[in-house]
């Protein structure tokens, strides 16, 4: 079959799937403790909430290529974020509100315990012009079923089809949704609706970058949380520049909204996480004792495509639990991940050696001193030094370099480490200093990398192993209630 981009898929491409699936198995690149789809694209995680005992992780996937084509949510669920469960896809493209593609989109438990499902359906028209959709879904996970109907249209006098991602929390009693949208004179916004007298109302837009502008022509992907007392909204800035200027940064801010959704800022405009590959993240819903983010290990403005990766692309972070301190949001990866330690690894000569690709290396009492630790297979490497209080991460010796897609060398000042944890996947790792004050993101490309060196004396270094996953290759039948 000829694949265009806004392809649609049924039960017929099971076999082809499954063929991607196997060779994306056998790559060496394919990551083992870090989500990504049966097979195809995948980037922004979505609907995520607790539901039924249970965490449902959807994500954007198009299962019939490695590029950003049609969309469709490919779902995961887990007890324990461990062992998983692959449902299969389940929100496809289906209907005249969604053809050319299932956009982003949220998750919650409405008061008669149901979940209810907000996204962002895709219309294109041509080349150029374009609108958008937001439904609503409920599924049943039983029967493989999708049940869909219209919100609501774009409003195209105020806004460009660009108009998406819903995300829907209460507040005071009452239902606001956020969604990410581009202005008619194309500069990104926040725009809140109120549910009122069973309809969505159009209430307000919200300058989340006010005071800092950010001089983006989109903003997309919001997510408001709480943790105690306190409220943070982040959303994805995309500007037009390269992407090592930063031009496609997740950023947040603590806020008090009140009852009329009015947003008093609390904080500066910050960064979440200090990478370049890190996008789009959204918080679980309806879990009442801890707030845990996942988001896309990768990012809009960044296509690498190793000669190896034919079948599969990108994949999701792993979860972590979000904490509050000094008015800053604080990361650590989730205590579940501990499970994944098989065994302290001891130090041979000078090295660490590991099997399969992954690994976790943690290192305290570094007292911001100079050191160098070194991720490596033969003479290919990964190099992260503290030198003179700068640290700097230097990618430009892997097996695949992209200087426009992977920028080589990132510099980070000011950041004074004490300790430092890093977990480290096939063709990925994860980055957490001074207790999850700071987050790094990085997409990696060096084939059967097994060492660890480093100078640093107060060092752990473990064995770790991968997710356990049951996989079913099965589609979901979508049907859509008109009003």
């Amino acid at each position: 079959m000829k694949w265009e981009k806004h392809s649609l898929i049924s039960e017929d491409n099971l076999e082809f799937f499954k063929e991607w699936h196997e060779k994306k198995e056998s790559d060496w690149y394919n990551n083992q403790f870090h989500l990504s789809g049966y097979c195809g694209s995948i980037n922004d995680p979505n609907g995520l909430v607790f539901f039924d005992n249970k965490y449902y992780i959807f994500m954007q996937n198009c299962p019939f290529s490695i590029q950003h084509y049609n969309k469709s949510w490919a779902l995961f669920t887990t007890h324990d974020f461990i062992n998983y469960n692959y449902e299969g896809i389940t929100l496809t493209p289906s209907n005249q509100y969604d053809k050319d593609g299932v956009f982003s989109g949220s998750a919650r438990v409405n008061n008669k315990g149901e979940m209810e499902i907000y996204y962002t359906g895709n219309i294109k028209y041509n080349a150029i012009d374009r609108n958008s959709y937001t439904l609503k879904a409920f599924i049943d996970l039983k029967n493989k079923l999708v049940s869909k109907e219209l919100l609501f249209e774009c409003d195209k006098t105020k806004y460009t089809g660009h108009f998406r991602d819903p995300i829907v929390f209460e507040k005071n009693n009452k239902l606001f949704m956020l969604n990410g949208a581009q202005t008619l004179d194309k500069k990104g916004t926040l725009t809140v609706h109120e549910f009122v007298n069973d309809k969505w109302v159009f209430k307000k837009e919200v300058e989340l970058d006010k005071d800092f502008e950010q001089n983006s022509y989109m903003v997309e992907c919001p997510n408001y949380l709480k943790i105690d007392n306190s409220e943070f909204v982040f959303a994805c800035f995309e500007q037009d520049a390269p992407l090592s200027e930063g031009s496609h940064f997740v950023k947040y801010r603590k806020v008090v909204i009140d009852e009329n959704a009015n947003f008093n800022f609390k904080t500066d405009l910050l960064k979440i996480d200090l990478g370049f590959d890190f996008y789009a993240p959204q918080v679980f819903s309806n879990v009442k004792d801890r707030t845990i983010m996942l988001g896309w290990l990768g990012n809009s403005k960044s296509n690498p495509f190793p000669k190896e990766l034919t079948t599969w692309s990108n994949n999701l972070t792993s979860p972590r639990v979000l904490t509050e301190k000094n008015n800053r949001l604080y990361q650590n990866p989730i205590v579940e991940l501990e499970n994944l330690r098989v065994k302290e690894i001891t130090k041979s000569e000078n090295d660490y050696l590991y099997e399969n690709g992954i690994v976790e290396l943690v290192c305290d009492e570094i007292n911001n001193q100079d050191f160098e630790i070194e991720i490596k297979s033969g003479s290919k490497n990964i190099k992260l030094s503290n030198i003179n209080k700068k640290f700097i991460i230097d990618r430009s010796n892997m097996d695949y370099n992209s200087v426009e897609d992977l920028p080589p060398v990132i510099n980070f000042d000011n950041l004074s480490i004490d300790n430092i944890r890093i977990l480290i996947d096939r063709s990925c790792m994860e980055i957490f200093i001074n207790n999850g004050e700071h987050a790094i993101s990085l997409r990696t490309f060096i084939l059967n990398h097994n060492t660890i060196k480093t100078n640093l004396n107060n060092s752990k270094v473990y064995q770790l192993k991968g997710y356990n996953i049951n996989w079913n290759n099965t589609i979901f039948k979508n049907i859509t209630k008109e009003k």
